[in-house]
C-alpha cells in the first residue's frame, strides 16, 4: 500500500508540474554555465549506468546558458533515465550551441521507438507498448516537451538508426 501511495503521490506532483509549466511567468531564466547544469543533471543516473553495465558518456559546449535550471535539470534526468530504463546500449547526451540556440540531445543503441508511438511520443500518459510492464506513468516526455515549450523551444523524438534520439532545441 505504502508504494502505491508514494506512485500516486509521484503522479500528483509529476501533474501540477506539467499545469505550471503551462501557465505563463513560470520560467525564470538565469544565466547558468552549461557544463555545470548537464553536471547536475547527470549525477543522479551515473550510478545506475554503472550497476546496469551501461556506458553513459556526455559531451558539453564550454560556455554559459540563459536557462531555468530549476526545469531543465529534471528534464535531462527524464530523458537519461527513459534512455537507462528502456534503450540498450551506451546513452550519449550532447549539449552544443549550433546558432544562437541550445540544443541537448539523448541517444542509445537500443531498439529505438515503435513506429506508431513516435507521433504521440510527448501526449501525457502515451507510453510504447514494449514499456507497459515496466513502471511510469508516461509523463516523462510530456514533461519534457513542456520544459521545451516553456523556454521557447521544441523537442522532437526520432529513431536514428542505431537506437532512440530525443532533441530539444531551445532558444538562449
Amino acid at each position: 500500500m505504502d508504494t502505491e501511495v508514494q506512485r500516486l503521490i509521484d503522479l500528483s506532483n509529476a501533474l501540477l508540474d506539467l499545469e505550471e509549466l503551462g501557465s505563463s511567468g513560470h520560467i525564470t531564466r538565469s544565466r547558468v554555465r552549461l557544463a555545470d547544469l548537464v553536471e547536475a543533471a547527470v549525477a543522479p543516473h551515473l550510478r545506475t549506468a554503472e550497476r546496469t553495465g551501461r556506458v553513459l558518456t556526455v559531451e558539453t559546449a564550454d560556455t554559459s546558458v540563459e536557462a531555468d535550471a530549476r526545469w531543465l535539470v529534471p528534464a535531462i534526468g527524464n530523458l537519461l533515465d527513459n534512455a537507462l530504463r528502456h534503450g540498450r546500449g551506451a546513452v550519449h547526451l550532447t549539449a552544443t550551441l549550433p546558432g544562437s540556440g541550445l540544443r541537448l540531445r539523448v541517444t542509445d543503441e537500443g531498439p529505438g521507438f515503435p513506429d506508431e508511438f513516435l507521433p504521440r511520443a510527448f501526449d501525457r500518459f502515451a507510453r510504447a507498448e514494449a514499456s507497459r510492464t515496466s513502471e511510469g506513468s508516461g509523463l516523462g516526455l510530456a514533461f519534457v516537451h513542456a520544459v521545451a515549450v516553456a523556454h521557447g523551444g521544441t523537442a522532437r523524438a526520432e529513431n536514428s538508426g542505431h537506437g532512440s534520439a530525443i532533441t530539444l532545441d531551445l532558444p538562449c
